[in-house]
């Protein structure tokens, strides 16, 4: 399965997000939607231990 980082575009943000440019980035496997995140690299990194099929290594991050 192909997974997939983009940026949240202008519509697909709250209007208080847009206002206080506020940037985040979807995860996506497929087309599902598997993660939101305030940075691009946490996105990244998330996408690297789905690939890896390490998801559980999730933990790790969240203690950084």
């Amino acid at each position: 399965m192909i997974i997939t980082v983009k940026e949240r575009t202008e519509d697909h943000l709250s209007h208080d997000a847009h206002s206080a440019s506020i940037r985040m980035w979807d995860v996506l496997q497929g087309d599902v939607l598997v993660g939101i995140y305030h940075s691009e690299k946490e996105a990244m990194d998330y996408k690297e231990l789905l690939e890896r099929g390490e998801a559980d290594g999730l933990k790790e991050l969240t203690k950084k």
